[in-house]
Parts: C-alpha cells; structure tokens; sequence
C-alpha cells in the first residue's frame, strides 16, 4: 500500500497505508482516506485482493493449498478449521474447504454479473467491470469497501444495487457450514433428506430473520419519532441499513443523518455482528441465541438453553457468556481510551462521545459504518481502531477456543453461599 504505484496523486501516509491494509484483510471497512480517490487502480486491486483473503480466511487458504500439494493438515490446523468453519467432522475437511471456494467464487461471480449489466447503463464496460467485481467481492465478504465516495448513496432507491449487495451480505454472514447444508439439501433427493435442519443452521437461519425484522422496526421507530430522514426514504432505505451494520459495512444513507436512537440500535446490530463461520464479525447470531434462550428458561423456571427440542451443552453456555462479556469489556476500554485521545481536530468535546462510541463498536465488529470520526483521529486513536479491526477478526476465536481448552472438570465443587442480588 505505501508504494507510490498503488496510491492517487496526493500519495497516503505510513499510518493510513497501515490503516487501509488492516481493514480490508479484516474485512472491517473503515477508512481513513477515500478509497476511490486516494488509491490508483493498482492499490485498488490490492485492497480487493486483501478482501478476499480475508473473507475466506488465512487458514482456509492454507489448508486449501496443504491439500493441492497432496498433503493433510495436522492435528492444530484441523482444530484451527474447525473454529474457523463449524463443526466438521475430520474426513471432511478437505471437501469442506473445496465448497467454500467454489460457492464464494459461484455467489461473487453471479453477483458481478447483474452488478454489471446494471452499472453499464451509468459507465463505461470496463469501469462498470471493475465496480462491479469490486462490489460483489465486498459484499459478499462483509466488507463494506466501496470505490464511491458516498458509497451506495446513489443507489438507495435502485432495487437491482439492494437486492444483489443485500443478497451477498446475508449469505456471506450465515457461515459456510449452513450455507453448506442449505445446499446439499437441495441437491440430495427428498426421501434422503433428513427430517430437519440441524441445530446450528436453525439458530442461525431464524436468529438472523428475527434481527432483520427486529431491525427494520427498530430503526423505522427511531426515524419515526426522532423525525430522521431514514423512515422517509422507503423500505428500501430501512432494509438496507437493517442488514448493514451486521458487519457489512456499506451505507444508503449518510449514517450523520440518522438520529441518535437509530445510531444505537445500529450499534446493537454491529456488537451482535454474522453468525459463526462466516466472512463477518461480532459475537455471532448463534451466542446471543444461544444466551436468549437461557434467559427465556430461566424466566419459565428451566435451566439451561434449550431450542427446538436440543439443549444446548452447558459449556457452550458459558463460552457464550464469556465471549460476550469479554467483548464488551474490549469495547468499554477502547471507547474509554478513544476519548482520551480525542480527535485531531477538536479535542476533548463532549459530544463526540457517541461518534468515538460508534467507530469502537464498527471496528470490534469489522462492520465499516461510520459518523466520519475515523479520518478525523489522531495517530493514538487510528492505532487503537487498528488494534480492535485485529480483535474483532482474530479475538473471538481465540478467545472461546483459548478457553475451551482450558476448561476442565474439576471433579468436585466448593461449598456454596449465597449472596444478595439485585
């Protein structure tokens, strides 16, 4: 990135090369300077090709290619896999790592391809190529890297732009297991079906319809009563920017439009991030249902999460636990350490508070969105941002997979005491 063939006429500093190249290998989406200005053609490849390793994955790449050299992955790499991807079992591995690149290059070439027939009416074959390849890839890997300036604010009201980059967002967020399952399905005949969709896959496919829908209605009561411009714009304009923050990253509308309360529920969507095994972040769909459904039996008297007839193992339990409030105490050290560096520009303002807020929780979900603070940082806060894109990638699984080795049965319990709650 920091070549001067990869950068525009203005050329781009160290840190923002440094910057640009962590955001899109983690498919986060924040910039510090314009993508579609700052970078040549050059370096605009080089970030499309950093999405994509990103979106599969580093060890999804390696293992793909242990494979092509005749070779097997040992006993840490399959374990790393299986965090990364899902459940597995070890004889499928091999043709699990095949189906991840044949559907993503499959959903990103059929994605170029109405991108390009709809991008020809505005510009040229090979610019409406390359936008189109560009989006699709960005979309599909959750990335939220656009080469327009108002990134998809032009095509709020366009349904072909909505459908294909929405479209690409839902399905590179459910996760390459249940998106294998979904269809193998459909290729196997219906009497070797089995009689339902795994657990994991049910979570997933009803967890992400409720977040959309709750979504919608969350941000069309927030535009509503805060008289933002969002709720004015059509459905088009709410489904977009319901999907959006779950790591996606793309906008139809300038996001300093929308009204404080929106902006909340936006940061909810970008904490709570794709569903595991997928391109995107966050603490995954599956851990909020999974801790959803522990609340809902604790209320009717139950213990334990249960779902569809499965109770979901006690120790998944507490990772989930974990993993959120571990995430959580992230984002509060990062928002804390944020406002005490301030902008570059303006200082210590109160009221950027919600602004710092925000980019913390966009960076620790690698979702992209953004109030415009990021290119306003001082070099201390762009390297905090940079700090939680990595941790947002790479520190969920690290973090449940470090403590799921780690958790052990001790054989025994101590005395119990209670203590006043509440």
């Amino acid at each position: 990135m920091a070549m001067p063939v990869m950068q525009g006429p203005a050329g781009v500093s160290l840190l923002d090369c440094l910057f640009t190249a962590t955001s899109a290998v983690c498919v986060t989406g924040l910039i510090t300077v314009d993508t579609a200005t700052a970078w040549s053609p050059w370096g605009q490849g080089l970030i499309l090709v950093l999405l994509q390793a990103g979106g599969l994955g580093i060890m999804t790449f390696s293992v793909a290619l242990l494979y092509l050299a005749r070779k097997r992955p040992g006993p840490r790499t399959h374990l790393a896999l299986k965090g990364a991807l899902g459940p597995v079992p070890g004889g499928e591995i091999g043709r699990l790592v095949a189906d991840v690149l044949l559907y993503t290059f499959l959903l990103e070439g059929l994605g170029a391809a109405v991108l390009f027939v709809r991008f020809l009416a505005d510009f040229p074959v090979q610019t409406a190529g390359a936008l189109a390849v560009f989006h699709s890839v960005s979309a599909f890997c959750n990335a939220g890297f656009s080469l327009f300036s108002d990134n998809l604010v032009a095509y709020a009201e366009d349904p072909t732009v909505n459908l294909v980059i929405l479209g690409l967002v839902v399905l590179g967020g459910l996760g390459f297991v249940v998106l294998r399952e979904l269809v193998g399905r459909l290729r196997r005949p219906k009497d070797e079906l089995p009689r339902r969709l795994s657990l994991q896959a049910r979570l997933v496919l009803f967890t992400t319809g409720a977040l959309i829908a709750g979504g919608m209605v969350a941000l069309l009561t927030a535009e509503w009563l805060g008289q933002g411009p969002a709720w004015r714009q059509g459905p088009w304009t709410l489904l977009f920017q319901a999907i959006t923050p779950r790591t996606a990253g793309f906008n139809t509308v300038p996001m300093d439009q929308l009204t404080n309360a929106s902006l909340v529920v936006t940061m909810v969507l970008m904490f709570i991030g794709a569903s595991p095994g997928s391109c995107g972040g966050g603490v995954k769909t599956t851990t909020i249902a999974v801790l959803w459904s522990l609340a809902m039996n604790r209320l009717r008297g139950r213990a334990g999460a249960e779902a569809w007839g499965r109770s979901v193992p006690e120790r998944q339990v507490e990772l989930a636990l974990l993993l959120v409030l571990g995430t959580a105490a992230v984002l509060m050290v990062a928002v804390v350490l944020l406002s005490a560096v301030g902008l570059a520009d303006g200082g210590h303002v109160r009221g950027d508070f919600i602004s710092l807020a925000f980019e913390a929780t966009s960076a620790l979900g690698t979702v992209g969105l953004s109030l415009g603070a990021t290119p306003a940082l001082t070099p201390a806060g762009k390297v905090i941002i940079i700090a939680l894109m990595f941790l947002g990638r790479l520190g969920p699984l690290a973090f449940v997979y470090s403590v799921a080795q780690s958790l052990r049965d001790r054989g025994y319990r101590l005395a119990e005491e209670r203590v006043i709650m509440g």
